[in-house]
């Protein structure tokens, strides 16, 4: 699979310099960046994010990528991969605008970017969800990935969850078809 990646609403593309002032907006704003314990950026960590998020795909091929609506081309926030510290495992994170929230296009996001990865990448794909953030916990039982536990980073403790390639080939695969028997089985 070859980015960007389309899905039905959204264009999800690798992030460029010109995007700052768009992705900064999410990243300012403290109600999105609550549940993580950096909180709101300002512009100079905003700008120090971005350029990770650059040299991450220039050196991996995959990072965190704009989302973009694709009527408008207007970028409404963030989702994507990254290697999680301490590696190997691959993170799949998410963060929109608030004004697009609860329209199913996080999820919508999430599952292009998780299929993207389980097609190009590993064998499985891992998220960190705070166990407070009962919204993000919905969106990742919803593309299917499954809870593996509790992990403790940043002094906190998160839930853990995990999407393996060969859940996501099990859940795609046509249901055996049934054999149905009808009256008592006599002649």
């Amino acid at each position: 699979m070859r980015l960007p990646i389309t899905t039905g609403r959204l264009i999800i593309r690798p992030f460029t310099a010109a995007d700052f002032e768009a992705i900064h907006a999410v990243w300012s704003d403290p109600e999105v960046m609550g549940p993580v314990p950096s909180r709101a950026y300002d512009r100079q960590q905003s700008w120090a994010r971005l350029s990770a998020k650059l040299s991450h795909q220039a050196r991996y091929g995959f990072s965190k990528w704009a989302v973009a609506e694709q009527a408008s081309g207007t970028v409404i926030g963030e989702c994507g991969l990254h290697y999680l510290e301490g590696g190997p495992d691959i993170e799949l994170g998410y963060k929109l605008a608030r004004p697009y929230w609860g329209q199913g296009l996080a999820a919508e996001a999430a599952q292009a970017c998780l299929n993207w990865a389980l097609a190009e990448r590993p064998e499985r794909v891992v998220a960190i969800v705070d166990p407070a953030n009962t919204r993000s916990a919905r969106i990742l039982d919803k593309i299917g990935m499954v809870r593996a536990g509790t992990f403790f980073r940043l002094d906190h403790l998160w839930d853990f969850y995990i999407a393996t390639r060969r859940q996501a080939t099990a859940r795609h695969q046509p249901a055996p078809a049934s054999r149905s028997v009808s009256g008592t089985g006599r002649r």
